[in-house]
């Protein structure tokens, strides 16, 4: 007799209950498990989609970057993979690991990825954590007048992982997209640095909600703001200047009297900064260039935006000088944070957030090839972006191999036991 209409016949139901897993217990199983399957139940089900979801993050774990290196992979491992998942079924083909990732829902991947962090991620006081955009150019299609799909990533500098993805819309920006994207993530006692696009009241005030820090860029999309940060760091300058100048003429009142104790207190002292903390980098050496960097920071004072930017406590100015050759350049950047004054946490903060193109972004595209992929399904190719960084977060929390992103693939392709270690020893 047949069953009501949309309902999943029992023989088939029995047959998806069969399904187990002999590492049922391992976490990104359990993380894979909780994904509902986009497919249709149906009588030729053959591949579990936790068995689907393994095999293609194991394949991407061993250097595989497109889905037929992930179904031969898959192939040449299936006796190690059949500890972990149900490989009854065998290796799907290609068009099948294709058509699976262009129909799950992008939200649960995205979902597992933050699970997946979280497990990684030691919570740290004041972890910076860094927002920044990415597109994979590979994705473009003039044919349909689609642009390369856009990723906002939240990238932990202490940690070196990537905390969670979210895909921008095709017709907005970064700037809703944050929020968003803050919203899912845990940022509990950290400090919020994203660049100057994200510089925006909505972005400081969800950094409040969620019990965290800002440090946001201030650049000309904030011109009224940014005028005010100029007039009051030009005048905390002026006002600098003027106190340098009277404690000069003290010490040397205090020289032409042979007044040695009172010499002693004003270089103990030093001149007045009128309020303001500042801090230099000891100069350093890198790629044939000098760079030395310098922060200062005021309390926020009375400037007319401060009511505008929920929690703002400090103004920021970061200047860097920087020589190549006979070539001098100097760059000042402002930043407005909810931090107290403290020029070097602040200042080594700013420096960690650019970690991010190094750390995540240049491997992604140069190490997974991320950027030169033509996957043109816009959520089969973002879906693939969070296989990409499930994977570099695994190989970067593996330590025993001291070697580069890139090498610990290789061993993981060659070798078993540094496989099982990967996947073992992360938690």
């Amino acid at each position: 007799m047949a069953g009501k209409k949309g309902e999943v016949p029992l023989h088939i139901k029995k047959l998806q209950k069969q399904v187990s897993h002999p590492y049922a217990e391992h976490p990104i199983i359990r993380i894979f498990e909780d994904i509902e399957d986009p497919r249709e139940p149906s009588l030729s089900f053959r591949h579990p989609l936790t068995s689907v979801l393994f095999m293609a993050l194991i394949a991407t774990i061993c250097g595989a970057n497109d889905w037929a290196k992930v179904v031969v992979m898959s192939q040449g491992m299936k006796d190690w993979l059949s500890q972990y998942v149900d490989m009854s079924g065998g290796v799907p083909c290609e068009r099948t690991f294709k058509n699976i990732f262009n129909v799950l829902k992008l939200e649960a991947l995205e979902k597992s990825l933050r699970e997946f962090s979280s497990l990684l991620r030691e919570k740290i006081p004041q972890e910076v954590i860094s927002f920044d955009g990415q597109s994979k150019r590979g994705t473009a299609d003039k044919q349909k007048e689609l642009g390369a799909i856009h990723l906002l990533n939240a990238w932990s500098a202490d940690n070196s992982i990537c905390l969670g993805q979210l895909k921008v819309d095709d017709k907005s920006n970064e700037i809703p997209a944050m929020p968003k994207l803050m919203d899912v993530l845990d940022l509990k006692d950290t400090i919020v640095i994203a660049d100057a696009m994200n510089t925006q009241k909505a972005t400081a005030k969800k950094a409040i909600q969620k019990e965290a820090d800002y440090l946001l860029p201030v650049k000309a999309n904030q011109p009224g703001l940014l005028d005010e940060i100029c007039s009051s760091f030009n005048n905390l300058d002026k006002e600098i200047a003027a106190e340098k100048i009277r404690w000069e003429r003290n010490i040397e009142k205090a020289q032409n009297n042979r007044d040695k104790k009172r010499l002693e207190e004003l270089y103990k002292a030093g001149a007045s900064t009128c309020g303001a903390f500042q801090w230099k980098s000891e100069t350093e050496k890198l790629h044939g260039r000098i760079e030395t960097r310098s922060c200062m920071v005021m309390p926020v004072g009375d400037i007319q935006s401060k009511a505008d930017w929920e929690g703002l406590q400090s103004l920021v100015r970061i200047t860097r000088e920087r020589i190549e050759g006979e070539n001098i350049s100097h760059e000042t950047i402002y930043y407005i944070t909810s931090l107290d004054p403290n020029p070097v946490l602040i200042g080594e903060s700013v420096r960690e957030h650019w970690g991010v193109e190094n750390g995540l972004h240049w491997r992604l595209d140069v190490v997974f090839r991320q950027d030169k992929s033509r996957y043109r399904d816009r959520i089969g190719a973002s879906n693939q972006a969070v296989l990409n960084k499930m994977a570099l977060n695994a190989l970067l929390k593996e330590t025993t191999l001291k070697r580069g992103v890139a090498t610990k693939q290789c061993a993981a392709a060659c070798n078993p036991e540094y496989r099982e270690k990967v996947l073992k020893n992360l938690f």
